[in-house]
């Protein structure tokens, strides 16, 4: 917690103190005041504060003595000093005036001397030795009254010699106090994001570390620290990049150039060292170096392969899944059919849970490939690097760590079944061109490989963005959107047709029911009419999860719109800005759906897994609104 000490001058300024301190909010801060006058270390030093509010030599002493601390002075003013100034021109008795202060600027001396008439000799002293200098030598020039702050009252009246203490007025101090409590609050923000980025940063599965323009270490995450500094106490961090790693060939990444990846070996371990510019203002001011273990990716591309092998070589799903009861699903099905009897390519464009690999893998069921492989493939979900090793496989020794004899590829498994590319509007560029050879001349290459491998695989590609909004920026091909875009489906979100909601809930509550073993409950009339007035911006997934957890939770038996609008209530995933009926909880909810979706994941506590899971959307969703949600806001 932020601390605040305030060093009160003189008793006179402690009611203003505690005044200003009684108006501002300080509930986040601890705040102390106390009293004391001079520079002595034992008192000095002892300070834990952040921020101190003190004033002249105190002040002054204990900034230096506490670099880390942030001193907010209480300011003496030209009128503060005239005050002091005209006390003097009626007790002086005709001798020169000493004026002694820590900033000799606040005043011009000649034009004081013309408005008081009295012979007057600054001196700037921010040290108790300099105080002691100017008092000794003012002496000597026969100077009988000093005017300045505590320490040279005190120091004056040790020696036998006439002083008049400068007062700060009420204003400067409660102008001290505001600042010190601005400061706090400024403070706190600071920290606060600091140790997000630090918990970010040593959550982080990756070596993390970040270099300025000379390449010295500004942030480090403690994986950095451990592999380049293994057994050293002191912090990565004001180190240079150079000597902890003399062989890393650094020169390029200091410089700032374009995103890279390389691997390197570093400490003994193969690493996929990626660098990326840190620009502010679109000017560039260092890099941010991530470093993957290659054996760790390895074993995640082996997981991956084996969720995809799982998941993607078998169709589980035909055209009698897809329940609806709505017109234009119902031709939309009809179409989808038709489309199975050929080989050309479809592409699926739907939001978010509407069943884009449900119709995939019903195409593929009803084509003459149903007995080949179903191979289903999320382009967004893995690096560029991983997913074109997975889609086209790579050749023995065609990268250090490649397993030995070389690994198929997704569209070798696929050879004369169907593959399906979703996410495809996230698949790089660099990617895209060899997908559309794919398309073109039915073959592909290995990564390292010299051979031509013939493939007889149908394309099924699905997006939940505008796709051709990316065609006219330049991040999608127009010849591979053309290509793709040869069959098309575009699949209503659930909630352009709300005659299959009632539909759908009930053949998801009876599965459930049966899944977890308990009887079926009965659904009022009037169920069907509110969950018509939810947005279910997450779809048929957001319908399934809502389902399952009305089943598991209902223990009357019967489920009643009361139920049901208390659930959806609850639930994070009923916020919309979309929704159409005034008296539904979502329309209730549409202040909560104008925040940022990064906001809501915040303030939900929730790990982006389960914050994703909670939206009814894929994590890769999450993730592409995210980025885009901060593209935005640039």
């Amino acid at each position: 917690m932020i601390k605040i000490l305030i060093v009160v001058p003189y008793e006179e300024l402690y009611e203003p103190a505690r005044r200003c301190l009684r108006a501002a909010d300080t509930g986040d801060f601890i705040v102390e005041l106390e009293h004391f006058i001079g520079t002595d270390d034992t008192v000095i030093k002892r300070r834990d504060a952040d921020i101190v509010v003190a004033r002249g030599l105190t002040g002054k002493a204990m900034a230096r003595a506490n670099p880390a601390i942030h001193l907010v002075e209480i300011s003496i003013s030209g009128s503060d000093l005239i005050a002091a100034l005209w006390k003097c021109r009626a007790e002086r008795g005709g001798r020169g005036v000493g004026v002694v202060l820590t900033d000799a600027g606040i005043c011009d001396a000649a034009q004081l001397e013309d408005l008081t008439g009295i012979p007057l000799y600054f001196r700037q002293a921010d040290t108790e030795e300099r105080l002691r200098e100017a008092i000794s030598e003012l002496s000597a020039l026969g100077v009988g009254t000093f005017i300045g702050g505590l320490t040279l009252c005190k120091r004056c009246d040790d020696l036998g010699l006439r002083y008049i203490h400068i007062k700060s007025g009420d204003e400067a101090m409660a102008r001290a106090v505001n600042e010190a409590v601005a400061a706090a609050r400024s403070l706190n923000r600071e920290r606060t994001r600091a140790n997000l980025v630090a918990t970010v940063l040593n959550n982080a599965e990756d070596v993390m570390f970040a270099l300025n323009k000379e390449g010295v270490v500004i942030a480090a995450n403690t994986r950095a620290s451990t592999l380049f500094c293994p057994g050293d106490r002191l912090p990565m961090e004001g180190r240079r990049v150079f000597d902890l790693h003399p062989e890393g060939e650094w020169e390029l990444a200091v410089a700032a150039q374009p995103e890279s990846e390389v691997l390197r070996t570093i400490r003994g371990q193969l690493m996929l060292v990626k660098t990326a510019p840190i620009t502010v203002d679109r000017e560039s001011v260092g890099v941010l170096v991530t470093c993957k273990n290659v054996e760790a990716l390895r074993e995640t591309e082996q997981k991956i392969r084996k969720e995809l092998s799982k998941k993607g070589l078998v169709a589980h799903y035909r055209f009698e899944n897809i329940l609806s009861a709505n017109a234009a699903m119902r031709k939309l099905i009809a179409d989808a059919l038709k489309y199975s009897r050929y080989d050309s390519s479809v592409f699926i464009v739907g939001e978010t849970g509407t069943g884009k690999e449900l119709f995939a893998q019903s195409i593929h069921s009803a084509s003459r490939r149903s007995s080949h492989p179903f191979v289903a493939v999320n382009c967004a979900a893995l690096p560029e690097q991983l997913l074109e090793s997975e889609l086209f496989g790579y050749a023995e020794g065609s990268f250090s760590g490649a397993v030995k004899g070389g690994r198929i590829g997704l569209f070798e498994l696929a050879h004369k079944g169907t593959i399906f590319l979703d996410e495809i509007g996230e698949m790089p560029l660099s990617l895209q061109s060899k997908i559309l050879r794919v398309l073109q001349e039915r073959e592909i290459r290995k990564i390292g490989g010299d051979a031509i491998v013939p493939v007889d695989v149908r394309i099924v590609s699905a997006t939940n963005i505008e796709i051709l909004e990316r065609v006219r920026n330049g991040s999608f091909r127009e010849d591979l959107y053309y290509r793709i875009n040869l069959l098309n489906l575009r699949i209503p979100p659930l909630r352009d047709r709300p005659e299959d909601i009632d539909l759908i809930f009930r053949h998801f509550v009876e599965k459930y029911s049966a899944e977890t073993g308990k009887p079926a409950p009965r659904i009022e009339p009037g169920v069907s009419e509110a969950m018509r007035g939810y947005p279910w911006m997450g779809n048929i997934r957001e319908l399934r999860n809502f389902s399952e957890r009305l089943v598991i939770l209902n223990e009357s038996g019967v489920i009643d719109r009361r139920e049901v609008d208390a659930q959806y209530a609850l639930d994070e995933r009923s916020g919309s800005c979309d929704d159409r009926s005034p008296g539904s909880p979502g329309a209730s909810r549409r202040a909560e759906c104008e925040a940022s979706l990064s906001d809501r994941m915040r303030e939900s506590g929730l790990d982006r897994n389960k914050f994703a899971e909670s939206l009814g959307m894929s994590r890769t969703t999450l993730w592409r609104k995210l980025k885009e949600e901060a593209r935005l806001k640039r």
